[in-house]
């Protein structure tokens, strides 16, 4: 599983795309490998990338499989992260207050 320094570094790498410039998995890998420790696998990038891409956060745009574009600044996929993250403590401790 992917760690939230595998995330920060991602999304590090990701704000120095060019947003006309494509991308994929190895291409972030060879970005974030020196950066983060242990290093991480491609499978643990292309998770990541699979989570900025969902249109919930937009922080990446899939052209085709496997292949992304830039989408939403890094500030805003962090704000948005947050929020959901928010929102799935309140929704978690409602449902502990409900259950218990």
């Amino acid at each position: 599983m992917a760690s939230d320094h595998l995330l920060a570094a991602v999304l590090d790498v990701l704000a120095e795309v060019d947003p006309a410039e494509l991308f994929d998995g190895r291409d972030v890998l060879r970005a974030v490998r020196p950066a983060v420790d242990p290093a991480p696998s491609l499978d643990d990038v292309d998770e990541v990338l699979a989570l900025l891409a969902l249109p919930m956060l937009g922080g990446i745009v899939a052209v085709c499989d496997g292949v992304y574009r830039t989408g939403a600044a890094a500030e805003i996929v962090v704000a948005r992260l947050r929020r959901l993250a928010d929102a799935v403590r309140v929704v978690d401790d409602e449902d502990l207050a409900d259950r218990y």
